[in-house]
């Protein structure tokens, strides 16, 4: 039997990389006298922070950490440094790298629950759910208005199967932040699993109405739709998926499925092949 594939979302990357706070924070991590030298040091750390921080921006991943690592030769404990460019090594897929960065970050400054934060994502895609739960704990226990430390502990609870639990992590981050569009689509996708569509769809429309281009949402209504046998309801969700991002295989998967349940074999057919060409180690659209 084909599986629907729905989606959750875990918020990666905190959005104090690239505000004004934490661009112009670059303070040295111990108090001394200021004498010229150090003025000059100070100075010049922060416009390599800055300069990173604005070649992160644009997409130079690569020129964004050379600035970086320059700050931190410069000012060796700077805990800001570390943090950022732990940022940046999780935009190119360097996990390891960016949880030495969040360790050193954490070593300096113990009690910045970003850190923990971002370290935690960092784990859990190495795969260490133990660990990242830890750091999303101990994150919370920093600042318990972090809503995305919520959202992220929801999203292992809900990979775990722990639907009630990821359901309460969910509801605490749509408290603190009622404008967190990724927390309404995986509230909806536990809701799901949970049999409950209704409430589930309403999660959904909460999530679209915070975030027009949440494409993981749309495909989630339209799992839901599908499940209701609402089929037009499903394709059209579908295909908003894919007007916002044209090379979403999962949505293609789902309309293919669809398709198929309304006797379309033909589109229903093409679409598994357009999943493929997207994603050809995909043995889901094969089947």
């Amino acid at each position: 039997m084909r599986l629907i594939h729905n989606t959750i979302s875990l918020l990666g990357l905190t959005s104090i990389l690239i505000s004004p706070v934490a661009a112009s924070a670059i303070q040295p991590a111990q108090t001394r006298a200021t004498t010229t030298d150090n003025y000059i040091a100070q100075t010049t750390t922060e416009d390599f922070v800055q300069q990173g921080v604005q070649k992160l921006e644009i997409g130079d991943l690569r020129g964004a950490i050379e600035d970086f690592n320059q700050a931190i030769k410069i000012e060796p404990n700077l805990a800001s440094a570390y943090f950022i460019r732990g940022q940046t090594y999780m935009l190119q897929g360097e996990f390891n790298k960016a949880i030495t960065d969040f360790d050193q970050a954490i070593e300096i400054d113990a009690n910045f629950a970003h850190s923990y934060n971002n370290r935690g994502v960092a784990r859990l895609q190495m795969g260490n759910f133990e660990g990242a739960i830890a750091d999303f704990n101990q994150a919370i226990e920093i600042n318990p208005t972090l809503a995305m430390a919520y959202n992220n502990r929801g999203f292992i609870r809900l990979q775990m199967g722990n639907f009630e639990g990821a359901i309460a992590d969910f509801n605490q981050a749509i408290e603190i932040n009622p404008t967190l569009a990724m927390a309404y689509n995986n509230r909806g996708f536990a809701r799901m699993q949970q049999g409950d569509m209704q409430d589930a769809i309403a999660d959904f429309n909460q999530a679209l109405e915070n975030d027009p281009s949440d494409i993981m949402a749309y495909n989630n209504r339209g799992f839901a739709h599908l499940q209701q046998g609402n089929i037009q309801e499903a394709i059209a969700n579908f295909n908003q998926a894919l007007k916002i991002k044209p090379n979403y295989a999962q949505a293609y998967e789902n309309r293919g499925i669809a398709y198929l349940q309304q006797g379309d074999i033909t589109d229903a057919i093409a679409d598994f092949n357009r999943a493929i060409k997207i994603k050809p180690n995909d043995a889901k659209a094969y089947n």
